[in-house]
């Protein structure tokens, strides 16, 4: 793989050695990757800032042959994702944008819609756009972008009119001209679908229903 600088997402975070991170990260135009952060852990450095989830970044990467994880040599914030720590369900919603992007996005294979749609999510969130509608939002299009969402008229067998009238809109217009509440029936039958779908469990969206209940 050659050096990328590219724009990304940050989807995931975990601690590597005693002061690395290792992140998964959603690039414009190379797709789903992993690398090694080195030396932001430990310190307010600007890349550990840079390195919440979902923020907007700048970046910079190499992966040497053989290597499981690329090496991160620059991160640099565009968006923070931090303002959203205003309550517990934006920072939630964030992590469920995040965790589906990482879920539905193979590594390395181009996905340069599912990274606009992230960066929808995220400009939404902060604009003060309630988490159900970017959630259901954001859950709609990982499943058309997969190639798994059957025609509204499946959708209305399944779920009522109202469920096929919201999904409508989503595929027809931007999230900002997207109107809510999310009908009850469409949330339910987004999450039954993402969870047949996902090839793994999703913590993130569990979390963020049980705020709700």
């Amino acid at each position: 793989m050659p050096a990328i600088d590219d724009e990304a997402l940050v989807l995931d975070s975990h601690p590597y050695g005693d002061r690395h991170l290792v992140l998964a990260l959603l690039t414009r135009r190379w797709g789903a990757q992993r690398g090694v952060l080195r030396r932001a852990r430990g310190g307010k450095t600007p890349a550990a800032a840079a390195a919440q989830v979902l923020s907007r970044v700048r970046l910079s990467l190499s992966q040497r042959p053989q290597a499981e994880l690329a090496d991160i040599r620059s991160l640099e914030l565009v968006t923070s994702s931090y303002p959203l720590a205003v309550d517990l369900e934006r920072p939630a919603a964030a992590a469920v944008v995040a965790e589906l992007l990482a879920t539905f996005c193979p590594l390395g294979q181009p996905a340069e819609r599912s990274y606009r749609l992230g960066v929808a999510a995220l400009e939404a969130l902060l604009a003060g756009t309630a988490p159900e509608l970017v959630v259901a939002y954001t859950a709609h299009w990982v499943l058309a972008l997969d190639g798994v969402l059957p025609g509204l008229d499946a959708v209305s067998t399944a779920a009522g009119a109202g469920a096929a009238s919201f999904l409508a809109a989503c595929r027809e217009r931007p999230l900002s001209g997207v109107a809510g509440p999310v009908p009850t029936a469409a949330a339910a039958w987004l999450d039954r679908r993402l969870r047949e779908e996902a090839e793994r469990p999703l913590h993130a969206l569990a979390y963020f229903r049980g705020l709700g209940s």
